[in-house]
């Protein structure tokens, strides 16, 4: 990044900070002739000196009067631009190598029409703040600003796994002539986390972390769908579809669903140190095989409600279950060897 590229992505920073929300006026919108514009404006010179030259009231006239529609469609460009209010909305969950789709909304309250004209949405490449990001969408989205529906999409490649910081979002629109280009560059508090590539794999447990026990630890099971069935229970909101006793349903003995009991209710370890990853393989490519690994599983678990622990050496997940769990899980190996 050049010198003077450094400066300026300095200045922006305190000309338009990062929020959560944008409503554009003149602290945040540029504008300038578009290349049409700088055509525009040559053709008015040339209309004035063609006019003097041979003394053409006619010809001056019309300069004068093109020169006037420019000057006006300032206002109007500005006038339009500055209706936008933007906010972006809440961020999915992305696994490496996915596209991840951000939400952006336009005016959502309706207090204000949006702008009128065709308004494009892209990331800036040139101020992308890591190399977390190389691959924005470079064509971007664009939206007729009299015939859209909410959210506008945007889509960004992660090639990365960790904690990136989207680049800067630029908006721009030609309206109404295209003699003018209106822009901005915003930036969204939104810190995106790209968790590991999933990596389908047999699902296995063990009965201790390594940092309580300097053996390899007990498998305690291998894959998931061993399980003996128990006993039939009535069904409650939430539980698996997949558990539904039908042929119970059927006969008209309401709904309930079927319990098992295997190995698998037992607590165990996810063990980062014990997952195996091809041998012939350089060291960062085994590591990042065996976090993807681990990722399916902690996915695959969670979705079984299963109890289950972390050991990723210096970071240990205790056993537990639920969103949250799976949520620090999967965090704890998006974020592994950053620091």
């Amino acid at each position: 990044m050049s010198i003077i590229q450094h400066q300026f992505d300095k200045w922006l920073d305190k000309r338009i900070p990062t929020a959560n929300q944008f409503q554009l006026n003149h602290k945040n919108i540029f504008i300038f002739p578009s290349k049409f514009g700088f055509l525009f404006l040559g053709l008015c010179s040339l209309l004035f000196l063609l006019g003097t030259n041979y003394q053409n009231n006619l010809m001056l006239l019309l300069c004068y009067f093109l020169i006037s529609i420019f000057l006006v469609t300032l206002l109007a460009s500005y006038a339009n631009f500055a209706k936008t209010h933007l906010h972006m909305g809440k961020t999915p969950e992305v696994f490496l190598g996915d596209n991840l789709h951000l939400s952006m909304w336009l005016n959502a309250d309706h207090k204000v029409l949006p702008p009128n004209g065709l308004i494009r949405f892209k990331f800036n490449i040139n101020t992308i703040k890591n190399d977390k990001t190389k691959n924005p969408d470079k064509d971007g989205t664009q939206i007729d600003g009299n015939n859209f529906s909410n959210p506008v999409t945007l889509n960004q490649l992660c090639n990365q796994r960790g904690k990136i910081t989207l680049p800067r979002v630029t908006i721009e629109s030609f309206y109404p002539l295209g003699l003018y280009r209106c822009w901005t560059h915003l930036s969204f508090a939104n810190d995106i986390t790209v968790f590991p590539k999933l990596l389908p794999c047999d699902i296995v447990l063990f009965s201790k972390s390594h940092k309580e026990s300097n053996e390899p630890g007990q498998t305690v099971y291998q894959a998931l769908g061993q399980d003996d069935f128990s006993h039939l229970k009535n069904y409650q909101l939430g539980e698996p579809l997949n558990h539904v006793a039908w042929k119970q349903l059927a006969k008209g003995r309401g709904m309930v669903s079927k319990q098992f009991t295997s190995e698998a209710n037992h607590i165990g370890w996810l063990s980062l140190i014990h997952t195996a990853a091809p041998s012939l393989l350089p060291i960062s490519d085994k590591l990042e095989i065996k976090l993807s690994k681990l990722c399916y599983q902690v996915t695959e678990l969670s979705r079984n409600n299963q109890t289950f622990g972390l050991d990723l050496g210096e970071t240990i997940i205790p056993p537990s279950s639920g969103a949250a769990h799976r949520l620090k899980c999967l965090t704890a190996l998006a974020t592994y060897g950053e620091h």
